[in-house]
């Protein structure tokens, strides 16, 4: 998991979904979670730079300063074995705007349900905002952060990669529609023909 983790930390760097030392990544194993450490930076990780939290855990480095938020979400998801918190701009732009994401296309819809709620502005790392984004993301696998971010849950690396790509790119196709026209999402009764079509909504993991 680790490894995978690796990679996606890379893929996230590259697609500029987060810059410097910004954002954090972690993983569940049962009981025990691992998070990259405070100042790592994502393009540029080592297993070394993945530090456990928990009651009785004693890190060598200083965890992320998200980790209450990872922890949040571990909780309220017990099917989620990795949480990504990232940076897009795309999306944070569109959180700017007071507005959450819909489903634009049938890959969001598949990947990340009929809609991503957006989370009004708090102060990151706090132990309110975790606790809000618990609340929120219950039943859902991310959240929109105003102001700040996203947060993406996935049962793998590769399955919250792609929800967090699928999100940016949501958001993109949402920002070029805006000054045409106000974007037309996916309807309730698409999203039941979808379902329909594919045996059912791809499930909460």
């Amino acid at each position: 998991m680790i490894d995978l983790l690796i990679v996606a930390g890379r893929e996230i760097v590259q697609s500029g979904l987060v810059l410097g030392a910004g954002g954090n990544l972690s993983c569940r194993f049962g009981e025990a979670i691992r998070i990259t450490a405070s100042g790592a930076k994502l393009g540029a990780l080592t297993p070394d730079d993945f530090v456990a939290v928990g009651d009785h855990a004693i890190p060598s480095r200083k965890p992320s300063s998200e980790w209450r938020l990872h922890t949040a979400v571990y909780a309220a998801l017990p099917w989620a074995n990795v949480v990504l918190h990232a940076h897009p701009p795309k999306a944070i732009a569109l959180g700017a705007l007071g507005r959450d994401l819909p489903a634009l296309t049938p890959d969001f819809y598949l990947h990340l349900g009929p809609r991503v709620p957006l989370l009004p502005y708090l102060t990151p790392t706090t132990s309110e905002l975790a606790e809000a984004v618990g609340q929120m993301i219950a039943n859902q696998q991310a959240v929109l952060l105003g102001n700040h971010g996203v947060v993406v849950a996935g049962a793998d690396a590769p399955s919250a990669l792609l929800r967090l790509q699928l999100l940016e790119e949501a958001a993109a196709i949402w920002l070029a529609a805006l000054p045409i026209g106000e974007p037309r999402p996916l309807s309730p009764d698409d999203c039941r023909a979808l379902d329909e079509a594919t045996g059912g909504r791809y499930k909460l993991a």
